[in-house]
């Protein structure tokens, strides 16, 4: 374990527990994508998408278990570290960086959080300045990714 700590947020969709989570990260986008239930074992017929903004670095693990300590108090949730080390060597980072590259203007902003999307045997961290939660829904899907999320929950 480290030693930072994480928060809980819950999310309004049931995600599948067993399921995978997807990743997309660009420079345009930093979104993560998994199957739903609707209730216990039950699943549903959409996948919800978490669109991280401002999206500043990923990072992800092929393990079951997150290295955070955090209470489990909702069905679904993401965590945020509270204190995190990676966070602040990243700022730190563009900072230093800003003071060579940036001479004539101040650099932008580097605000942002430290988030984790848990999935079965894989976790995805992120850095990003906050994110919002929507659900997609089959009939309006065409990837081939998404809706293997759907048929495996």
């Amino acid at each position: 374990m480290y030693d930072a700590h994480a928060s809980e947020i819950p999310l309004a969709a049931w995600q599948d527990p067993q399921g995978d989570v997807l990743l997309v990260y660009s420079e345009a986008e930093c979104s993560i994508y998994f199957g739903c239930w609707t209730d216990a074992g039950q699943p549903a017929d959409y996948v919800c998408r978490l669109r991280f903004k401002g999206a500043k670095g990923v990072r992800s693990y092929p393990r079951e278990f997150v290295p955070y300590d955090y209470t489990s108090r909702h069905h679904s949730s993401i965590l945020e570290v509270e204190a995190s080390p990676w966070r602040a060597e990243q700022i730190e980072k563009h900072w230093r960086l800003s003071e060579t590259v940036y001479t004539s203007h101040p650099p932008l902003p580097f605000e942002v959080r430290h988030f984790v999307v848990k999935g079965h045997d894989i976790y995805h961290e992120i850095l990003a300045a906050e994110f919002e939660e929507s659900r997609i829904e089959r009939k309006d899907i065409n990837e081939p990714r998404l809706l293997a999320l759907i048929d495996a929950a």
